[in-house]
Parts: C-alpha cells; sequence; structure tokens
C-alpha cells in the first residue's frame, strides 16, 4: 500500500508498505480521507516526536506514517471484535493510553503521562490506504455524514474540547485567535452552543473571509487593534472568554486582555517554546488561564451529534489535495495558504 512516512524533520516519503492485518482488538480500515493539522506541521518541520527508540507505550519508531485525523471503511476485524463490521463506515480516536497513571484511572486518560497517538507515536497513520486502530477507538459515523466530515471529527473534537473548558453561557460573546482548523471549529462549537457574538481575529484574508462567511466579526491583527475594537465592540467589558488557537504570543496577549474581569482564556493551540504573559493584567482582572488538550471521553460523540444536526458547515473552509501533494499541503497550512486541506487517499490498486 502507499503511505506518507516521515523519517525525520523536513523528510517526508510516499512509498510502498506491507499492508496490514488486523490482530486480536484491532479493526482495519480503509482510509478515504485524512486531515493535515498543526500538529502534523510541527512534526514535519521541526522534531518528530517519534524517534529511532521504541515508543516506551506503543513500540513506534521513525519512519512514522502521518496521519490521525481520517475516516474510511472498515475492511476486516480482528479475534474479539463484534462492535464493528466491514462495511461499516467510521472515524478514529486516534489517542494511545497506559490506563494505569494517575491521571488515566482519574479519568483524565487524554493527559496521559504516556501518550501516544496513532499518525504520531504509534505505528500506522491516516495518511495510509490502510490503518490499523484499535475497536474501542473506532466511531461509527450516522448515515447522515459522510467520510469528508468524518476526517474532521478529531480537530474539531480538540476545539470543542477548548469550548466547552471555557463554559460560554447561551447568548454570551467570545474571542477566537486563529481561524485556522481548530479556530474555525471553535467558532462552529461556540455557535452550537448558543453563542452568537463571536470575534474572530486572523491576519490570512482567506481565512477572515471564511470566518466572516460562517457568522463571525472578523479583525485583522495587523491593521486593527484587536484590542481597543473588542472593548469597543463589548461597551468597555470585554469579551466572556477567549480561545487561543493561533499560538503566538501577541494572539496570547490579546486574548488575555480582551477578555471581561473573572473571564477564561483557553489555551488550545500549539507553541514552538516558553511564551511570556503580563500577570499583572491576569491577577488584576482575576482572569483564568485554562489550557484545552486534546479531548476527554464523550467529546467524539457529542461532535457527531453537532454534526449530525447541522452544525458544522462543509463550505469556504477545506480544500481536497490527492497524497503525492501531501509535503506541499504541510507547507501550505504552514504558511496559511489554505485553511485545512483534506488529503484524498487512493484506492488500493488504483493509483
Amino acid at each position: 500500500m502507499l503511505a506518507a512516512r516521515l523519517y525525520g524533520a523536513k523528510d517526508l516519503r510516499i512509498e510502498e508498505m506491507p499492508e496490514p492485518e488486523a490482530g486480536p482488538g484491532e479493526v482495519k480500515i480503509r482510509v478515504a480521507y485524512a486531515g493535515i493539522c498543526g500538529t502534523d506541521v510541527h512534526e514535519y518541520f521541526e522534531t518528530p516526536r517519534a524517534t529511532h527508540e521504541p515508543n516506551p507505550l506503543t513500540g513506534a519508531t521513525l519512519p512514522q506514517t502521518l496521519g490521525h485525523e481520517f475516516a474510511g471503511t472498515v475492511v476486516a476485524r480482528g479475534e474479539g471484535v463484534d462492535r464493528v463490521a466491514p462495511g461499516d463506515r467510521v472515524c478514529v480516536r486516534p489517542i494511545r493510553t497506559c490506563g494505569v497513571c494517575p491521571r488515566c484511572t482519574s479519568g483524565l486518560s487524554h493527559l496521559c503521562t504516556a501518550l501516544a497517538a496513532i499518525g504520531v507515536t504509534s505505528p500506522g497513520g491516516g495518511l495510509a490506504q490502510y490503518v490499523l486502530a484499535p475497536a474501542g477507538s473506532v466511531h461509527l459515523l450516522p448515515d447522515s455524514l459522510s467520510l469528508e466530515q468524518g476526517a474532521l471529527v478529531e480537530p474539531m473534537a480538540v476545539a470543542l474540547n477548548a469550548v466547552e473548558r471555557a463554559r460560554v453561557r447561551a447568548g454570551g460573546s467570545a474571542l477566537v485567535t486563529g481561524a485556522g482548523a481548530v479556530g474555525m471549529g471553535a467558532l462552529f462549537a461556540l455557535r452550537a452552543h448558543g453563542v452568537h457574538d463571536v470575534v474572530v481575529v486572523e491576519p490570512s484574508p482567506s481565512r477572515r473571509a471564511a470566518a466572516r462567511r460562517h457568522g463571525a466579526r472578523v479583525l485583522d491583527p495587523g491593521a486593527d487593534d484587536v484590542v481597543e475594537q473588542v472593548m469597543r465592540h463589548t461597551r468597555g467589558r470585554g469579551v466572556d472568554a477567549a480561545i487561543e488557537c493561533a499560538g503566538r504570543p501577541e494572539a496570547l496577549d490579546a486574548a488575555i486582555r480582551s477578555v471581561a474581569a473573572r473571564s477564561p482564556v483557553v489555551m488550545v493551540a500549539l507553541y514552538s517554546g516558553p511564551v511570556a504573559i503580563d500577570a499583572s493584567v491576569v491577577r488584576l482582572a482575576e482572569l483564568a488561564l485554562l489550557g484545552s488538550e486534546a479531548y476527554p471521553d464523550g467529546v467524539f460523540e457529542r461532535v457527531i451529534e453537532h454534526m449530525a444536526a447541522g452544525h458544522y458547515p462543509m463550505d469556504a473552509w477545506l480544500d481536497h489535495i490527492p497524497l503525492a501533494d501531501t509535503r506541499a499541503g504541510l507547507y501550505d497550512v504552514r504558511d496559511g495558504r489554505r485553511l485545512k486541506v483534506l488529503v484524498d487517499i487512493p484506492v488500493a490498486g488504483g493509483g
């Protein structure tokens, strides 16, 4: 089968590899679509988390097949699997956990200290014609959802967890910094929760246009004074919450200065290194700085429910590329030329 294999920083190869076979408790999936996201960009341009030493939890080593956002059709199941069957259309919750650390045993398995993920630090990945997944990680897609939508469940789950951490009440207001895939997901999740007064800050004109099309007020951080505009819009109060999806120090600073007193700033973006904040602003307004990582149990199911209810429109923010163009897609996502890239995985034997 064909797969996008990461050998090291900036060393991605589309190559043939053996087709996997499902073992006990596993499901074999023929992948239809796989997304490229910020995590993939970090893996490719910086230092891959997979190394030449076996991952302590999964045994994965470089080269690592990329792709942790994907959907496809079950083609086989291993011994002991009865919750899905060949022909079922599914998406996959890709994270792998140890089950024994204090976080796992206290109900926070998505924060596992040994956390791994399919397509990052676990064998296999969605940027391939076939992938194996533990049966317990597989989620059936209702008939009303397409496989294209299924490939978006994972990044939308990241965004939904951030929005649920913010706890903005229906009728409230929010700021979203960054209109990449997670930023758009945050916009959709806020609106699904009855929060329609959403300001999105984004430097890319095409991304601003997508956010505006889907109901957000938009600001250009290169031309607008974000804090001044937010305060003017809220009559000096500030928004009820901020979701920081840009991963830039200036975006985090603007978020902190734009929220109302005793309000949360949820940090879901990936940062390349330490970020300084003005602690006095946080203290004097009694703000809450909250991290948001991956997604607890139940979030995937809620995303699928919201999608089925029509809260995640597909128009004006998705681009499709072939598997052969994966490397170019990583550059496009990094440089903001595309908002969300879905890789169309060819049918095995079809080129």
